[in-house]
């Protein structure tokens, strides 16, 4: 069942600048400091040195900085690229599989633990934690930011893919490209927009928004995002019915019909909405639900 609430943006996210939606970094300290409005605990020497690293060499990724300690976090929603992983392993990070994420130790000796350290320690942005060492009592300008668009990850396409213009080819994309995401949850509503070009050929596509066992949320502007920024010509909206039924509910018929509206104001066409269930899918066009 879809929502016509704004939709939950997490960290994960997103196909774009801030190598998007999808990522989070943080760090785990040992020693815990519960008021984040203090200046940093002591002995973070490496810490802040690694953050400015990551400032100047990476800025997409300590822009989404979070202090907790010593230790560096570095969650992506979906797998980064051959580039993005080199560099990490070149600035000291190594992959965590029990964390599904990567660390950086900062000198600090490295132990196993079943606690999630962020359950521990209180959060601090790194930008915040930054001020309290440059410039005590001095308020900052505010700066704007120079975007980019990049990939996540490669999706390769066999020829009878490329074309993505039935729901046939939709489901058959579905399956291989969103299903086997590592962040697909198949026990969640799970929303993803195709993206494609004039010839109705797939640009790629972003996975919007994860919801509950049968609820999500979803509002044009996280659904458009991605079209515009890569100037896509048309999107196809799917989600998925984790129930296994894919006959569509009056909210999904709803926020079909909003995006429809949405879509045609700047001339982005909503080509379909596909609800997949197991094994069987269907195409909100096709039961009559795009026409008055």
């Amino acid at each position: 069942m879809l929502s016509a609430l704004p939709a939950r943006v997490s960290t994960r996210s997103n196909l774009f600048a801030q190598v998007d939606s999808r990522k989070r970094v943080s760090v785990s300290s040992l020693t815990n400091n519960p008021n984040p409005e203090e200046s940093p605990p002591a002995g973070m020497a490496q810490t802040m040195a690694l953050l400015e690293r990551l400032k100047t060499e990476m800025p997409e990724l300590w822009d989404q900085a979070d202090v907790v300690g010593r230790w560096v976090w570095l969650e992506f929603a979906t797998p980064p690229l051959r580039e993005v992983r080199d560099k990490l392993k070149d600035l000291g990070f190594h992959w965590n599989h029990a964390r599904r994420c990567w660390q950086h130790p900062c000198g600090v000796s490295r132990h196993h633990s079943n606690r999630d350290p962020r359950g521990v320690y209180p959060v601090i942005p790194a930008s915040s934690l930054e001020l309290k060492e440059t410039a005590t009592g001095v308020k900052p300008t505010p700066l704007a930011k120079e975007y980019k668009v990049i990939a996540l990850r490669e999706c390769p396409l066999p020829e009878g893919m490329q074309l993505c213009d039935t729901p046939e080819r939709v489901a058959d994309y579905w399956r291989a490209h969103v299903e086997t995401n590592p962040y697909f949850n198949p026990e969640c509503e799970c929303f993803t927009v195709l993206l494609l070009n004039t010839r109705r050929r797939v640009k790629g596509h972003q996975l919007v928004s994860i919801g509950t066992l049968d609820t999500l949320l979803v509002h044009p502007r996280e659904v458009f995002r991605a079209a515009v920024i890569v100037a896509a010509a048309a999107i196809v909206i799917v989600h998925n019915h984790p129930s296994g039924e894919p006959q569509p509910s009056e909210a999904d018929i709803k926020i079909t019909r909003d995006l429809i509206r949405a879509g045609q104001l700047i001339k982005i066409e909503v080509l379909d909405h596909v609800i997949m269930g197991r094994p069987n899918f269907c195409s909100l066009r096709a039961l009559g639900y795009f026409y008055n």
